[in-house]
């Protein structure tokens, strides 16, 4: 991959180029096969100054190349899938989970949905097709589409539950004669072999139709297209040339010239449109939507603007819609970018005329074709196309991720700002019957995405005050930034005030001034003010034998954040993390405050930090249920796997007030620091099911109660469980 030299020491290349002020921003709209070759490519040879920067709306991307062997059974999801979130961690590249809705080309920013554009400097397109089904009468409510392939697999999934039923779909047409019908018809009838006998099934109750409105495979070979109708006739799939459909209902499907097919279930690999909004980007488009470009993949008429893939129509060297271009257009995408940014002669990208393509036919067996003669088929050529495959992904997946240094402790002597004891915030009393609550918080970024950022650092902010039974009524800032270019600085800055500012004023707390500075890596505090009436203030102290305790989010943001910045967590832990932060404890807070009477936000010091702080200000010890602690998804995983916040060791200074059976894991997810973390309520043995059921129906669908208050003794905690 880079001629012997590992990519751990190109890490520490790329996090040195990384560390220069940023001068130029490339950003990437969609994860497609080029696009993640360039992620990769840039890792390898960083560029001072250049921030790369990907967006997309999938956090996991499928490679088509293997789809046909997932569908046989033959790979599983996660083989056939890029882990985007992993990728963008390991190569260093700034991600945006959000979904693109247009450009605006004369301001130079991506136009996202629900936030702030996105300025760019440099702009790539590699955004896919989706079927054309709007032509054809009922395609829309009865087909399936194969793209965007993501939500095919979801219908397909559900289409194979159905077919294990007694009065399930039997009777399935595929539309589209080329390349990809076949591999899918194909690959359907080797999964359903498979499948059948474990459903009490016979195989051959299912039939497979493979219809085309032009001859089967018709930009292939004669020798490769008489191994088509060889491999659909030996399989059992009967195929219908010049079968346009124009109508597809419930239970059939029928062609222009009358011709109607049995039907419970329509797959569409057929020709297919990009998306719709680049219609309003006022971008060349060909007939099929797709951009415009010439052979330097740059846009038609744009200087700064690149598309590839499927997306793409090179109007110097048409070819047809093929993955093999993708793949091969990333290396040639990425030396081009290297040269505008250098302002050096981009280089033509000459597109293959002959290109191999392989196909999977059946069980383990292959089919192979190269320009005008070359054609083949059998085991060794599946062989042959599994290694190629698996090579390509592998590609991506292991970079030996070098671990990266994590924030630096924070001092042992850390404590909360309180009036007469150690609280979650100060309170004031401003006049007779009215008390502010007062508390500061600042964290340093850890995600790319300072949108979002900006977001669960005010949800962090709020927290104290939302803990002490108050309500959050106002906030200044002090936001650090990188150096760098004047305007890459302040586009910084502003997606981290645009975030802030949503969540700020979702909850009525006005943003009302604060400063900015500059710092090695991005940061974000509040100092928040908050009003609580006397009746309504929580403490952390109070608790008596018997409470309940409840938590309103689940546990493990910290240990699984720490693994994504080392580019190990898989993309669902690290969405689900992400979505757990932008959880406000509002809602939660009120329902507390009528019903609890202690309370304390879980941050920095874990769950077992903050509950001993509860238990020594009320001379109280807890019993806590591993088994019952909310986890967020995959925590556990990784906390098995050994991964921890930095913060976790001086937390776990207290270890020794926990009591009973205590594996590395259940200590690690116990004392990992939360961001925007859970709120710990204490409440009466008697309320704690209406408590619970009050958060769950507002929303907490992760609440649980956790333990119970045991004696009056000193603060210690037993715990039970096995944190299966």
């Amino acid at each position: 991959m880079d001629g012997g030299r590992g990519f751990s020491r190109l890490r520490v290349d790329m996090i040195a180029a990384r560390g220069a002020p940023v001068r130029h921003d490339v950003v990437l709209i969609g994860g497609g096969h080029s696009h993640v070759q360039v992620m990769t490519a840039f890792a390898m040879q960083p560029v001072a100054g250049v921030r790369l920067t990907l967006v997309t709306d999938r956090l996991t991307t499928p490679y088509s190349g293997m789809l046909p062997g997932h569908i046989a059974g033959l790979y599983s999801r996660a083989d056939m899938h890029i882990d985007l979130a992993r990728l963008a961690r390991a190569t260093g590249t700034r991600l945006i989970h959000a979904a693109a809705r247009g450009l605006d080309r004369a301001g130079k920013a991506v136009i996202l949905a629900d936030r702030p554009k996105l300025p760019y400097d440099l702009l790539s397109l590699n955004i896919g097709i989706t079927p054309d089904l709007g032509a054809i009468a009922g395609a829309s409510e009865h087909g399936v589409a194969v793209k965007p392939i993501s939500t095919f697999l979801e219908r397909l999934a559900a289409l194979l539950d159905a077919a294990r039923r007694a009065d399930g779909p039997r009777r399935l047409v595929v539309v589209g004669g080329g390349a990809a019908g076949f591999e899918l018809a194909c690959a359907l009838r080797v999964r359903l072999n498979r499948e059948a006998a474990g459903w009490g099934l016979d195989a051959r109750a299912f039939q497979i139709a493979l219809v085309s409105s032009d001859a089967l495979v018709p930009t292939l070979n004669a020798g490769v297209r008489r191994r088509v109708e060889a491999a659909l006739q030996r399989a059992g799939i009967e195929y219908h040339t010049d079968f346009r459909v124009a109508q597809v209902a419930a239970d059939s499907i029928a062609a222009t010239d009358g011709r109607s097919l049995a039907c419970d279930a329509a797959l569409f690999a057929t020709a297919a449109r990009a998306p719709s909004w680049l219609a309003q980007t006022g971008l060349p488009l060909a007939a099929d939507g797709s951009v415009n470009i010439r052979r330097t993949l740059q846009v038609v008429g744009e200087e700064a603007i690149f598309a590839v893939g499927d997306c793409a129509f090179n109007v110097d060297e048409p070819r047809p819609k093929a993955g093999v271009f993708a793949v091969r257009q990333g290396p040639a995408l990425a030396e081009n970018l290297r040269r505008k940014l250098a302002g050096r002669p981009l280089r033509d990208y000459r597109a293959q005329r002959r290109f191999l393509t392989l196909l999977l036919s059946g069980d383990g067996v292959a089919i192979a074709g190269r320009g005008r003669w070359l054609s083949a088929d059998g085991a060794l050529i599946w062989r042959w196309k599994d290694r190629i495959d698996r090579a390509f992904m592998a590609m991506f997946a292991d970079f030996g991720y070098a671990a990266q240094t994590g924030p630096a402790p924070l001092p042992q002597d850390r404590i909360l700002i309180g009036l007469d004891a150690a609280d979650d915030a100060a309170v004031v009393e401003v006049a007779p019957g009215v008390t502010q609550v007062e508390t500061v918080n600042q964290i340093r970024a850890f995600l790319d995405d300072l949108y979002v950022f900006g977001r669960i650092a005010a949800l962090h902010a709020m927290n104290d005050v939302i803990a002490m039974g108050g309500q959050p009524t106002r906030a200044l800032a002090l936001a650090s930034a990188p150096n760098g270019a004047a305007d890459k600085v302040a586009a910084d800055l502003a997606q981290m005030r645009a975030g802030a500012r949503r969540e700020f004023d979702a909850q009525g707390v006005a943003l009302i001034g604060g400063h900015s500075s500059e710092a090695e890596t991005p940061a974000l505090g509040f100092a928040v003010s908050g009003r609580v009436a006397p009746e309504r203030l929580m403490r952390k102290g109070g608790l008596a034998p018997g409470d309940r305790l409840i938590l309103s989010k689940g546990l493990g943001v910290g240990l699984v954040m720490a693994a994504d910045m080392r580019g190990a967590a898989p993309a669902e832990a690290s969405a689900a993390a992400i979505a757990s932060m932008l959880v406000s404890n509002a809602r939660a807070g009120d329902i507390a405050a009528g019903l609890a009477h202690a309370m304390t936000a879980v941050n920095g010091f874990g769950l077992a930090g903050h509950l001993h702080e509860m238990l020594r200000a009320s001379g109280v010890s807890a019993r806590l249920d591993l088994d019952a602690l909310p986890l967020i998804d995959g925590a556990l995983a990784l906390a098995r796997a050994g991964f921890t916040s930095s913060l976790t060791p001086p937390n776990q200074a207290l270890a020794g007030v926990v009591d009973g059976a205590s594996t590395p894991a259940a200590l690690a997810l116990l004392f990992d620091p939360q961001t925007s973390g859970p709120l710990l309520i204490a409440v009466a043995a008697e309320r704690a099911r209406q408590c619970l059921g009050a958060l769950q129906s507002a929303g907490y669908g992760a609440a649980a109660i956790v333990g119970e208050i045991v004696a009056r003794s000193a603060p210690r905690i037993a715990l039970t469980g096995a944190l299966d």
